[in-house]
C-alpha cells in the first residue's frame, strides 16, 4: 500500500493513543487474551483514532505491539493519513478505482468490498506464529461470514467474548477524552441557545430538526470538528417524541419543546437536554412538572463525588420526584449514564437502581430527569433536564448548566 503523509487535525493529534491502547492491552493480559478482534466502528475508533466510514472495517489488537487497522481501498487513504504512527493500516479490495499508474491498480475491481479480504488479513496476523492465548471478539455483533472464515482455520474454543472488557476499558476517560466530551457538550449547549431564539408559535415542527442542523453547521464552520454522525431527539406540544415527531404539527403558544442529545465532537458524543415553553407561556401544571424534575436533578448532581454508588444516586433522584403529587410514581430505568465515543449516547454503566459501581475520578457521566406524559397524566408531552459532568478527585466539573426554569430563552 502507498505510504501517505500523516495529516491529523491538531486536536486529533493530541489524542492519548498510547494510554488508550495501553489500557486495552493491560485488560487483555489480565483476561488471558493474546489478540482481540474489534468489529464495531466505535471500538476501532477507540483503539486507532480513526472512525471508519464502512462497517466492514476491522481492527486487530495484539496483547503486545501495534494495532492493525483493516479497511477497504474506499477509505485506506484517510485511515493511513488520520492515524498515529503506531497504527498499522492494511487495505482490502473494493470497487473503487484508484489509478497509481501500475497494471495492478488497473485490474477489474468487481462491484463489492472483498468479503474475504479482512478475514484473510486477520488470519495472517493470528497464525503467523503458534497461538498461546485466547482471541477476544464481540460475539454479539461479529458477522456470520467473518466468524465462519475465522473458525475454518482456528478452533472455536480459542475465541472468547470480549464485549464486557471493551465496555469496562472505556469507563475511565483520558484527559484528551474529557476535553473532547467537554467541547461536545458545550457545543450542544450553544446550539440549543441559538435554536431557542428561533422557536416560535406558528412554526412547523419539522423546523426544529432543521434549526439543529443549521446552527450546528454554523458552529462547525468555526471549529471544523463536528462528526458526520449525530443524534438529536425532540418533542413538542402533546407529542412526547421519543423516536421522532409529527413533522406537520404547528407549534402553539404554551407548547413544551424538549431538545435532547446533540453534538458529536471528534467522534465524541454530547447528551444534554433542555425543555422550553414556546412563546414564553406555560400552564401552572407544566411549570410545576418542570420544577419537580429540576429539583430532583439537582439532588442527583449534588451527590456526584468519588465513592458514591450509582444506585444511591438513582434512588435519591427517584425518591425526590415521587414526593410530588404530580408524579407519585417515577419508575424510570436510569437517571443518567456514562458517555464517550459510542454511537448511542447512553453508554455503560447507567445510573440505575441496582448498579453497585461507584463514581471514580476520570468518569464522565450525564445526570437526567426525563418525563414523557400522555393520556391521564397531569400534562402531555416530553420533558428532560440533563447535563454532563466529569468526576474529579473532590467532586465534579459541570460541562454545562441546565436552567432552573422553563422560560430560559
Amino acid at each position: 500500500m502507498y505510504t501517505f503523509d500523516k495529516c491529523l487535525p491538531p486536536l486529533l493529534a493530541q489524542r492519548d493513543h498510547k494510554t488508550m491502547i495501553g489500557r486495552i492491552q493491560s485488560a487483555m493480559k489480565n483476561a488471558g487474551l493474546e489478540y482481540m478482534i474489534l468489529t464495531h466502528v466505535q471500538d476501532t475508533f477507540y483503539a486507532t483514532g480513526y472512525m471508519p466510514l464502512m462497517p466492514s472495517a476491522v481492527s486487530v489488537v495484539p496483547a503486545e505491539g501495534n494495532v492493525v487497522l483493516i479497511v477497504s481501498t474506499l477509505e485506506s487513504e484517510a485511515a493511513a493519513s488520520l492515524t498515529p504512527e503506531e497504527v498499522d493500516v492494511r487495505e482490502v479490495r473494493s470497487w473503487v478505482f484508484i489509478d497509481d499508474g501500475t497494471p495492478a491498480s488497473r485490474t477489474e475491481k468487481g462491484t463489492i468490498i472483498d468479503p474475504n479480504g479482512a478475514a484473510g488479513v486477520i488470519l495472517d496476523i493470528l497464525l503467523r506464529k503458534p497461538l498461546q492465548g485466547k482471541i477476544g471478539i464481540n460475539l454479539g455483533i461479529v458477522s456470520k461470514h467473518l466468524w465462519d472464515k475465522l473458525t475454518e482455520k482456528i478452533p472455536r474454543n480459542r475465541f472468547e467474548d470480549c464485549a464486557q472488557l471493551l465496555l469496562d476499558v472505556r469507563i475511565l476517560k483520558t484527559p484528551w477524552e474529557i476535553d473532547m466530551l467537554r467541547l461536545a457538550a458545550q457545543q450542544a449547549e450553544k446550539v440549543y441557545k441559538l435554536m431557542a431564539d428561533d422557536i416560535k408559535p406558528g412554526m412547523p415542527a419539522w423546523k426544529i430538526d432543521a434549526l439543529y442542523v443549521y446552527h450546528s453547521a454554523k458552529l462547525n464552520l468555526q471549529h471544523g470538528a463536528m462528526s458526520r454522525r449525530h443524534v438529536f431527539l425532540t418533542s413538542q406540544g402533546t407529542y412526547y417524541g421519543l423516536s421522532g415527531m409529527p413533522r406537520g404539527y404547528i407549534l402553539q403558544k404554551g407548547d413544551v419543546v424538549k431538545l435532547d442529545s446533540g453534538f458529536r465532537y471528534m467522534e465524541h458524543t454530547s447528551d444534554i437536554a433542555r425543555t422550553i415553553a414556546v412563546g414564553g407561556e406555560a400552564s401552572d401544571e407544566v411549570q410545576e412538572v418542570y420544577n419537580i424534575l429540576y429539583k430532583a436533578y439537582r439532588v442527583g448532581v449534588d451527590m456526584l463525588a468519588p465513592g458514591v454508588k450509582f444506585k444511591d444516586l438513582y434512588w435519591a433522584v427517584r425518591n425526590e420526584v415521587e414526593k410530588s403529587s404530580f408524579i407519585p410514581c417515577y419508575p424510570r430505568g436510569n437517571m443518567g449514564h456514562s458517555i464517550g465515543c459510542g454511537h448511542h449516547a447512553e453508554e455503560y454503566p447507567t445510573i440505575s437502581q441496582d448498579r453497585e459501581i461507584c463514581f471514580q475520578p476520570g468518569m464522565v457521566v450525564c445526570v437526567e430527569t426525563p418525563y414523557s406524559a400522555i393520556g391521564g397524566a397531569p400534562v402531555h408531552g416530553g420533558f428532560n433536564i440533563e447535563d454532563t459532568f466529569a468526576i474529579t478527585e473532590d467532586g465534579y466539573e459541570a460541562f454545562t448548566t441546565a436552567p432552573d426554569n422553563i422560560f430560559w430563552k
